[in-house]
């Protein structure tokens, strides 16, 4: 059984109570821990050492379902029962897989879905830094990520901040161990100090404001945050959105591209 890499208190179920800011402030911790360089300067977090070697989780790829609806899992025991589907007998079957062990559908070793690998780390190995007591009562428990409905990665019944559509007070335990999976990944891959830093030196190096339209400002950096810590645009978009560096009035579709940013001015 892994040891939680924490210091929150839990609930009666073995949950961390852990708020927006506390999960940042472990994000920053854990990676001026691993690279002390990352916590210094903006750049590229190696998720994959993270999670194998300073977290030390073991990685398995396989074909998580025949359509792709799953595409991370964390284990949290040891168990012989972990579902995955076969595409030479085109059936599911059972693995093995030993506690503190990621796995990745095999579909995300695209290169084109490169970002969405790095931030489903990230997310696993987050439930690896989280969740491991409120597994470990049932060594058959799993944590199985839904990230069929994705703007950015996300998990089942969770939006793309990783909030579900339902207020807090309705959410289950699923929901709040997803919520605080994405933040403290977004945390890790995106340090928050270091995030500002960018937006600082960007705004530094640039004379329009940021409301101004001739400089679209909000896309650039987006775009630079995309570039400099290898994440997707639309993760970018929403860790800036949620650490106040871009305005929640700006659309996510035109912060990633996917819609032209005049559209919001021609209705």
């Amino acid at each position: 059984m892994m040891t939680p890499m924490h210091n929150f208190h839990t609930d009666k179920n073995g949950i961390p109570v852990a708020s927006k800011d506390a999960l940042d402030n472990l994000g920053e911790k854990l990676v001026r821990d691993f690279c002390p360089e990352a916590a210094e300067n903006p750049m590229r977090i190696d998720i994959e050492r993270f999670v194998q070697e300073y977290l030390g989780m073991e990685q398995d790829y396989q074909h998580l379902t025949n359509n792709g609806v799953y595409l991370g899992m964390t284990v949290f025991n040891d168990t012989s029962m972990v579902p995955v589907y076969n595409p030479e007998k085109k059936c599911a079957q059972y693995i093995k897989a030993r506690a503190g062990t990621v796995i990745i559908d095999t579909r995300l070793l695209e290169d084109r879905k490169k970002n969405r690998y790095r931030f489903t780390m990230g997310h696993e190995g987050s439930h690896g830094i989280l969740h491991s007591g409120y597994f470990a009562y049932d060594p058959n428990q799993i944590s199985i990520c839904d990230l069929s409905d994705v703007p950015m990665i996300r998990c089942r019944n969770v939006g793309p901040v990783g909030k579900t559509r339902k207020p807090a007070s309705q959410w289950t335990d699923n929901d709040r161990m997803e919520w605080q999976a994405n933040r403290l990944s977004s945390a890790i891959l995106m340090p928050r100090e270091m995030v500002h830093k960018l937006a600082d030196n960007f705004r530094a190096n640039n004379t329009e404001r940021s409301s101004s339209l001739e400089g679209f400002y909000p896309t650039r950096i987006v775009s630079l945050t995309s570039k400099i810590f290898d994440v997707s645009r639309e993760a970018a978009a929403y860790r800036l959105r949620e650490l106040g560096l871009v305005s929640s009035k700006w659309d996510i579709a035109v912060l990633t591209g996917s819609r032209d940013v005049m559209d919001i001015y021609v209705r």
